[in-house]
């Protein structure tokens, strides 16, 4: 019995409790932050405030979102990481912030492999937009109108160097011979922001923040990440078939829940469970898939951690690739 009551306050002070057991407990503790860290409006903070509700009604406590955009999101997850034991704290983030961001921040101070995914949400392309006035039309136009301006290079828009949408700006101006001036931003909701203002040229951009601008006309759409046309965004086509040269350029973007990965392993699964209740709700299911993105398959902690270690190699590949260094 003894066992039993010091397992259930350790419990209770990590605020991970299961849906039954809390209704016989009080909500105690401090509320659950969700540290997101990138801008309000940035997609993944929407996924946060969308599974806000369902988690505080799973684990019965207050459930925060916290905005901590800067330093390529570093600031955010080492609020994570240097959290006291048993301070209840969530991490909602894609490949950037996870991955990428400790090969191209020096003040990260932390690797992917401090992290651990509990929930992968989504998945989906990017789009290759631009502001509504340039005169292009399509990719090949595109390209050339890049490459008669090599005196006075297109704008392209990203989120902080060694950024995911920074890596596809630079591996398409390789690949395609074109140059391209980068402009780095604090996050996707400003990028969108100046390109329809006419502000900067062009920009890779998660489909979900942009395709419903692009169908109502604010932005031009000159090509998507996916191998395939999406039913979601008809109008752009896959720049990997454009020719031989971007046969390669086949890209993705995701986000995922993270804890620490010093996290005990029956709290990271208890939360995989809660997680993984809330994401399936169909009006969760039916957000996600209105955004132009795919809902991701239920996945155990076991192949979430396989899938990270896969992501991890293939974007530590591709950031050596492009020559990434830490400033």
């Amino acid at each position: 019995m003894n066992d039993r009551r010091r397992l259930l306050a350790s419990t209770i002070a990590l605020g991970l409790l299961h849906a039954g057991e809390l209704r016989a407990q009080s909500p105690s503790g401090p509320p659950l932050s969700f540290i997101v860290p990138q801008p309000a409006g940035n997609p993944t903070d929407g996924h946060a405030r969308r599974l806000q509700p369902g988690v505080q009604r799973e684990l019965g406590q207050a459930v925060l979102v916290e905005n901590m955009p800067g330093a390529g999101g570093s600031l955010g997850v080492n609020k994570l990481l240097a959290a006291p034991a048993g301070t209840p704290m969530l991490l909602i983030a894609s490949q950037t912030e996870s991955i990428l961001t400790p090969l191209s921040v020096k003040g990260a101070r932390y690797t992917s492999e401090n992290l651990r995914p509990v929930l992968l949400i989504n998945r989906g392309p990017y789009v290759l937009v631009g502001r509504p006035d340039l005169p292009a039309s399509n990719f090949g136009e595109l390209l050339a109108l890049a490459r008669s301006r090599s005196g006075k290079p297109l704008s392209h828009g990203h989120i902080g160097n060694g950024s995911m949408i920074h890596l596809l700006g630079e591996r398409l101006a390789r690949k395609a011979g074109i140059p391209l001036t980068q402009v780095p931003y604090k996050g996707v909701p400003p990028v969108i922001q100046d390109l329809i203002g006419s502000q900067i040229d062009v920009a890779f951009v998660p489909q979900s923040s942009a395709r419903d601008l692009i169908v109502n006309g604010r932005l031009k759409v000159f090509g998507t990440t996916s191998a395939v046309i999406s039913d979601k965004l008809p109008a752009a086509l896959p720049i990997s078939k454009a020719n031989a040269g971007l046969a390669d350029f086949v890209h993705g973007t995701w986000s995922a829940v993270f804890v620490a990965r010093t996290l005990r392993e029956e709290d990271a699964t208890r939360l995989n469970k809660v997680l993984t209740t809330v994401c399936q709700e169909a009006p969760f299911q039916a957000a996600i898939a209105a955004t132009g993105s795919d809902p991701a398959p239920v996945m155990t902690l076991a192949e979430l951690d396989r899938f990270f270690e896969g992501e991890t190699r293939l974007y530590q590949s591709m950031a050596k690739e492009i020559g990434i260094q830490a400033e």
